[in-house]
């Protein structure tokens, strides 16, 4: 991938850690005890589904330049060994009716991930990706394990 259009490390974007903190302490879930300790990323789980919150910086390229961004990345499923076609297919299928949402493929697993710039987002806004992608997540991992041979 060009140097341009990549992800690096965020530098501490301490209103969005306030409203991430804000909303564990509303789960009563210490935010230390799912913190990196390198990284801004906390680390979750939601029924069978465990998921991540990452803070990031992109570079949109030399007219755009860098931007902050949050992810919220839930874990379906390893890719499994065969019927991938079919998978993508209906991972891609899956993706047409989403909203907000995206499957993806990461190294060796299959992810349901919401992105966004953090710029203009408010609590509301950050708890919705993160309750999308938990519940979400939780609901697909076993139907697609299923259905395409996947584990865990």
């Amino acid at each position: 991938m060009p140097e341009e259009f990549k992800r690096t490390e965020a530098a501490p974007l301490d209103e969005t850690i306030q409203m991430i903190e804000k909303m564990l302490k509303e789960w009563n879930i210490p935010p230390e005890s799912v913190k990196d300790k390198q990284k801004n990323m906390w680390y979750l789980v939601q029924g069978s589904a465990s998921f991540h919150l990452e803070l990031f910086k992109f570079n949109k390229g030399p007219e755009l330049g860098e931007v902050n961004c949050v992810e919220v990345g839930g874990v379906i499923m390893k890719l499994p060994q065969e019927n991938l076609l079919p998978l993508y297919r209906r991972l891609l299928e899956l993706n047409s009716s989403a909203v907000g949402l995206y499957f993806a493929i990461r190294r060796d697993l299959v992810m349901l991930i919401a992105t966004r710039e953090i710029a203009g987002m408010d609590f509301g806004e950050l708890k919705t990706m993160v309750d999308e992608v938990r519940y979400f997540a939780d609901y697909w991992d076993e139907i697609l394990m299923k259905e395409f041979g996947g584990t865990k």
